[in-house]
């Protein structure tokens, strides 16, 4: 008959055996230990310096001193004896690290942790049914995935690019958004009244990372970022342009050198004021504003006159371009008004020029007041020509007298300087401004 038990080598008390006492004291200090096994830890290579009476350990490897050699096996401090004593652990013993709160179990290869033991479940239900499907379903106001100490990632992967890997959000179990790889490997946003029809809300490029909204956007808030203007004068390729932006739905800004001829000057509507720092305008400009436009190889400009010395008229347009090299000078053109009354007819033009043409029947006994069709600004400059009209051979010379800014006196006289009635033809050109 052996000595001790085959599993936990118990010793037996032998017959006519003295001291049985002993040999009874040393198989409850084994079952001390092995009954509900639990150890303070498993990585100490060298025993604690004051263990307490009972202290309980597993060997870690690389063991020395006193536990040298006895890598893997419990480590059980006896006080009254003050020594260490052993146990050999066998395939299927268990035990509870205290300090890692962790379960082992002991096999062929070790100690190792009973999780990592579990099998493959075909299905898991965690407070709720798993089915065929959702073969892991879980009930509860929330779901937890936390980190170990770093990072953590959810990985949803599917089995080809056709197929699906997506996160589906539900309202009484009927989808109603679903995020992820729906049917591409284009990361998508898609949206659902009703379970059914879904509608792509967002979408990113998985090769360029550019992002579309396929149904639009609707945007309560301010843009703000590198993407966009950092000023109503930034012509950065690319960036969004906000209100403001030369001169598009607020006042424009104000341009530097107008005559710039680098290219420096970017399309658009633009301020112009000499008080503050602009130049380059037509002369005599003081305020106005600027269209500055390109085609690539060419630039032009249109200025629209607010304010100005030297008679020039606000609202009077000038123009200008430039293929290479220098600009073109400033062109005042264009009608402003042409129009006529009982007195004849006139244009005005941009440039402050006006022509007036009219008819006057004159009298036999004094000089014809003949009003203009519109008033000239100045009498300087202006110039008045005139012709009779006349089916006979006679000689006739028309004469003009008391020309002012608004009327000519008109006679009409024979080669014998007798003062006759005929009609004249009148041309009077000057400024209206």
């Amino acid at each position: 008959m052996s000595d001790a038990s085959p599993i936990l080598s118990l010793p037996y008390i032998l017959p006519s055996q003295a001291q049985k006492h002993v040999t009874h004291n040393e198989a409850l200090q084994r079952l001390d230990v092995l009954v509900q096994p639990a150890v303070l830890d498993r990585d100490r290579s060298a025993p604690p310096a004051a263990p307490a009476a009972g202290a309980r350990h597993l060997v870690g490897p690389g063991a020395e001193g006193a536990w040298a050699g006895r890598e893997e096996a419990f480590a059980v401090w006896d006080a009254e004896a003050a020594v260490w004593r052993f146990l050999a652990p066998q395939p299927g013993w268990q035990t509870f690290v205290l300090a890692e709160g962790a379960g082992l179990v002991f096999t062929a290869q070790g100690w190792r942790t009973l999780i990592g033991l579990l099998p493959e479940f075909p299905s898991l239900g965690i407070a709720t049914s798993a089915d065929a499907t959702n073969r892991l379903a879980v009930a509860g106001p929330a779901t937890l995935f936390t980190h170990a100490g770093a990072s953590h990632r959810i990985k949803v992967n599917k089995a080809a690019e056709a197929e699906t890997a997506s996160l589906l959000f539900q309202s009484d179990w009927s989808g109603r958004a679903e995020i992820g790889l729906a049917g591409s490997d284009d990361f998508a946003l898609k949206v659902s009244p009703d379970g059914t029809s879904f509608r792509t809300a967002l979408s990113a490029d998985r090769a360029s990372g550019r992002v579309a909204l396929p149904q639009g956007a609707v945007v309560t808030g301010s843009l703000t970022g590198s993407a966009v203007q950092a000023s109503a004068a930034d012509a950065t390729p690319g960036r969004l342009l906000t209100v403001g932006a030369f001169g598009l739905g607020a006042p424009a800004p104000l341009v530097g050198n107008a005559g710039a001829v680098d290219g420096a000057l970017a399309p658009g509507f633009y301020g112009y004021d000499s008080a503050q720092g602009s130049s380059g305008g037509p002369a005599g400009v003081q305020a106005g504003l600027l269209l500055h436009q390109s085609r690539g190889a060419g630039e032009v400009q249109l200025f629209l006159v607010e304010a100005g010395g030297g008679g020039l008229m606000p609202g009077i347009l000038f123009s200008r371009a430039r293929g290479e090299g220098a600009w073109s000078p400033w062109v005042a053109g264009g009608i402003v008004e042409s129009a006529g009354n009982a007195n004849g007819r006139y244009i005005r033009h941009q440039d402050g020029t006006q022509s007036c043409w009219q008819k006057v029947t004159t009298s036999a006994s004094a000089d014809v007041v003949a009003p203009f069709p519109a008033a000239f600004s100045t009498a300087t400059g202006l110039v008045t020509v005139s012709s009779v009209v006349s089916n006979g051979a006679q000689a006739l010379s028309p004469r003009l007298t008391g020309r002012t800014t608004t009327s000519v006196g008109v006679s009409v006289f024979s080669a014998t300087n007798t003062r006759l009635a005929a009609q004249v033809e009148l041309i009077s050109m000057g400024r209206w401004y």
